[in-house]
C-alpha cells in the first residue's frame, strides 16, 4: 500500500522559516512614525534601527559556520528560533530594549539566513533549486503581507502589540522544525557530504575572485534593497501619496516579485540563461529608480516604477542566493561560502538606510538618494558580468 505522505513536510517548514528572515525587519519601516513620537527618535536613529540586523548579518555572517558545526543544524535552529521569541517580544518596552532586542533579532536572522541553504542542501539536495525558489519567493509573500498590515495594525491595536505579534510566526516554526527532525543526522551529513573536505579553510574559501564578487554583488543588490525598505513608505510621502496609497505600494513592492523569485533559480543555471537575467535586472532597475526620480510622477507613474523595482530587487536576491549553491555541492561548505559572501555583502548594505537618510536630512529631498542607488544599481550589474566570467557553472 502507498505510504500517505504527512500534511506537514520539509517544504512547509521552509515556508515558515522564511518568514522569520523578513517579518521582523519589514515590520519597523511602516510603523517607523509611532516609533519616532513614542520615543522621540530622529530619521537618522529610525535608519539605525533599520540598519542594526544588516550590521549583524555583516558581523556575524562568518561566525554562523562555526555555531552550525558546533551544534548542528537541528539545534542551531532551535537556539535561533527561541533568540528570535524572546528579543522581538521584549525590543518595545524602551529606546534602549528597541536596539538591544533588534540587535538580537538581527542575530538570530543572521544563523538562518546561513542555516536555510545549508538545511537545504542537507536534507533535500535533490530539489535544492526548487526550494530555494520557494524560499525566496515565501520571504516576499511574508513581507507583503506585514508590510502591508502593519500601520493600520498599529492604528488599531498600538504598534507595539504589532511588533509582538510577529513572534508568533518562530513559535510556530518552532514547533515545526520538532515536527520534522531526524531526518538527516549530523554524523550522515558528515559521512556524505563532506567525507574528503574535512577541514574547510576559511582563507582557502575567501581567495577566490568569484566568491569576492558575488559578495560584492551580494552587498550592492542589499544595498539597495534595504535602501528602498526603510526609505520607500518615506519617499511615497514626499511624493504627496495618502497613508492607504502608500502602504498599498509598499505592499506591492513586496508581493509583485513572489512569481519570480519562485522562477528565477531555476532558469538561470547556465551562462546563457544568465545574461539575459542580468540584462533584464539591469531595465528594471534603471526604469524604476529613473521613473521614481521624477519631479511629479503621477500616481501610475510611480506604480510602473514601484513594479519595476520590485521586480528587480526580488529576482536579483533570489539569484544571489541561488548563486551561493552553484559553488560547492557540500553542504558544509557552503554554509561558509555562505557566510563569507553574506558577511562582506552585509557590511556593505548596512549602512545603507542611514545614509539615505542622512542624504535627505542635509538636502531636503529623495533625488540625491535615488540617484545614488540608481549609480549603484548599473555597478550591480557590471559586477553580475565579471562573475559570469569567473564561474564556470558547472556544480
Amino acid at each position: 500500500m502507498k505510504k500517505r505522505q504527512p500534511f506537514f513536510n520539509f517544504s512547509w517548514e521552509i515556508f515558515l522559516i522564511a518568514g522569520n528572515l523578513r517579518l521582523t525587519i519589514i515590520v519597523i519601516p511602516p510603523i517607523s512614525s509611532y516609533i519616532m513620537q513614542s520615543f522621540d527618535l530622529d530619521q537618522t536613529k529610525i535608519g539605525l534601527l533599520t540598519s542594526i540586523p544588516l550590521i549583524c548579518f555583516g558581523l556575524l555572517s562568518v561566525l554562523a559556520p562555526l555555531v552550525i558545526r558546533k551544534l548542528g543544524s537541528y539545534r542551531t535552529m532551535i537556539t535561533a528560533l527561541g533568540i528570535l521569541i524572546i528579543a522581538n517580544f521584549f525590543r518595545v518596552l524602551s529606546a534602549p530594549w528597541l536596539f538591544v532586542g533588534s540587535f538580537f533579532t538581527g542575530a538570530a536572522i543572521t544563523i538562518l539566513n546561513i542555516l536555510t541553504p545549508t538545511v537545504i542542501v542537507e536534507r533535500a539536495p535533490k530539489h535544492a533549486n526548487v526550494l530555494n525558489g520557494l524560499y525566496t519567493a515565501t520571504l516576499n509573500l511574508w513581507a507583503a503581507g506585514i508590510g502591508y498590515l502593519a500601520a493600520p495594525l498599529a492604528k488599531q491595536i498600538g504598534w507595539q502589540a504589532v511588533v509582538q505579534l510577529t513572534s508568533i510566526l518562530p513559535i510556530i516554526t518552532l514547533a515545526g522544525w520538532f515536527l520534522i527532525k531526524n531526518k538527516t543526522s549530523n554524523n550522515d551529513l558528515e559521512k556524505n557530504t563532506v567525507s574528503n573536505q574535512q577541514n574547510i579553510k576559511l582563507i582557502e574559501i575567501i581567495n577566490h575572485p568569484k566568491i569576492w564578487l558575488l559578495a560584492i554583488f551580494m552587498g550592492l543588490q542589499s544595498f539597495i534593497y534595504y535602501g528602498l525598505i526603510a526609505r520607500l513608505p518615506s519617499i511615497l510621502n514626499h511624493l504627496k501619496l495618502s497613508l492607504l496609497a502608500t502602504g498599498s505600494l509598499f505592499a506591492l513592492f513586496q508581493f509583485i516579485g513572489i512569481p519570480i523569485s519562485y522562477i528565477i533559480p531555476r532558469i538561470s543555471a547556465g551562462k546563457n540563461a544568465f545574461k539575459w537575467v542580468l540584462g533584464g535586472l539591469f531595465v528594471g532597475y534603471v526604469s524604476g529608480l529613473s521613473l521614481l526620480n521624477l519631479k511629479s510622477p503621477t500616481l501610475p507613474v510611480i506604480t510602473i516604477a514601484i513594479i519595476a523595482l520590485g521586480l528587480t530587487t526580488a529576482a536579483i536576491f533570489s539569484l544571489a542566493l541561488g548563486l551561493i549553491t552553484t559553488l560547492s555541492d557540500s553542504a558544509r561548505e557552503i554554509s561558509v561560502i555562505g557566510g563569507v559572501v553574506q558577511s562582506l555583502g552585509y557590511l556593505l548594505a548596512c549602512i545603507s538606510p542611514t545614509l539615505l537618510g542622512k542624504l535627505n536630512s542635509s538636502f531636503g529631498n529623495w533625488n540625491l538618494p535615488i540617484t545614488l542607488l540608481l549609480s549603484l544599481s548599473i555597478i550591480t550589474i557590471l559586477v553580475g558580468w565579471l562573475f559570469l566570467r569567473e564561474n564556470t557553472f558547472t556544480n
